[in-house]
């Protein structure tokens, strides 16, 4: 997707096979998974042969991995292709950021960081190497709504993970604009986020992502890429089966809440589904198009939405009106202009078929 102030960004969260160094056997089994209740479309209010059309429509593409329709909290279809299966993970590319935001959420509501905090103050040992002043006015909540200014992923993405050290050249770089005041979607910012939460908590942002986050859910990240200081790639190449990437989704949709248990602030998520800058793009299949806190918002086949969207075509999507949920994986590892084709694709599969499917 393009800069959030004038459409959408084409391009998500661009990583290719520098980082194949990971894990990325399809099969290889997770060792934790939500316990997803199993029922089947007709129960759950949905019309199953407009599900079969987009478990057909999937099928043919050839590069989408995986398909699974939630209602109600409750799996309706689930299919997969390319030899992958329940088990499998694969990185889910730029979804990472909504995992990030709900981090982020936890350590606020814990008083590890704060909104408002200046970024440059978690990084004293870079302060030296800021050559644009302006870098000194970003705060955290600029990088969650990817209004901080920094170099946009097209221009910056490789310039920085080719790095030796992926946070001092994005502090030592020149921002396109001061922070707060346009909105450009930077992977670099949430870069940095993952940096702040590791300096202020003390620990990693995985050990914080499992103690206060994935533990509770019940899902497992079953890889993660770190930048050569070994800092967790904040919002981006977690790798996730598609049914632990889903279960982002459902905690959303519950306001935070899940099984019963508040594990999200349910203010935050409130918070981070309402429009941060306008609501003017329109991409494919979707209007009203905008940013939240990394959480993309706006409407599909008329319905108020809002999705995690990673490189070339994956997402989870959720119908609020609808208590609805597409969680969909494909190839990760293809071009900008690929992905961006593939992205539209999977949209217009979920808004041709999966959203029109409910019936009651």
């Amino acid at each position: 997707m393009k800069s959030l102030s004038i459409v959408l960004i084409v391009y998500i969260s661009i990583a290719f096979l520098i980082f194949s160094s990971c894990s990325d056997d399809p099969t290889a089994p997770g060792t934790t998974s939500y316990n997803w209740q199993i029922s089947n479309p007709d129960e759950l209010g949905l019309n199953s042969s407009m599900l079969n059309t987009a478990v057909s429509q999937a099928s043919e593409q050839g590069f989408i991995n995986s398909l699974i329709v939630i209602r109600n909290g409750k799996i309706a279809i689930e299919k997969y292709f390319n030899g992958r299966n329940k088990e499998s993970f694969q990185t889910v590319r730029s979804v990472s950021k909504s995992f990030l935001s709900a981090l982020v959420g936890i350590a606020i509501d814990n008083g590890i960081l704060q909104s408002d905090q200046k970024m440059i103050d978690s990084f004293p040992e870079y302060k030296s190497s800021v050559t644009d002043t302006n870098i000194n006015n970003i705060a955290l909540n600029h990088l969650i709504t990817m209004r901080s200014g920094i170099k946009g992923d097209e221009e910056f993405y490789f310039t920085f993970t080719q790095s030796s050290n992926w946070i001092k050249t994005i502090i030592q770089s020149k921002l396109e604009f001061q922070p707060g005041t346009k909105a450009l979607y930077a992977t670099a910012g949430t870069h940095l986020v993952s940096g702040m939460l590791t300096k202020a908590s003390g620990i990693s942002t995985k050990l914080f992502a499992q103690r206060y986050l994935f533990n509770k859910i019940g899902i497992n990240v079953n890889d993660w890429v770190r930048d050569p200081q070994g800092v967790y790639f904040g919002g981006n190449d977690m790798f996730f089966t598609t049914r632990n990437m889903a279960v982002i989704g459902l905690l959303y949709l519950n306001n935070g809440n899940l099984n019963g248990k508040q594990i999200l602030p349910a203010e935050w998520v409130g918070n981070s589904l309402q429009y941060s800058g306008g609501s003017n793009i329109v991409w494919g299949r979707l209007s009203e198009g905008g940013y939240g806190y990394m959480w993309w918002l706006g409407k599909v086949s008329g319905k108020n939405v809002f999705f995690a969207l990673g490189h070339g075509g994956q997402y989870v999507l959720c119908v609020p009106d609808y208590d609805l949920i597409a969680a969909v994986t494909s190839d990760p590892y293809v071009d900008w202009t690929t992905a961006d084709y593939h992205e539209r694709i999977v949209l217009q599969i979920i808004a041709d078929f999966i959203i029109p499917s409910v019936v009651n």
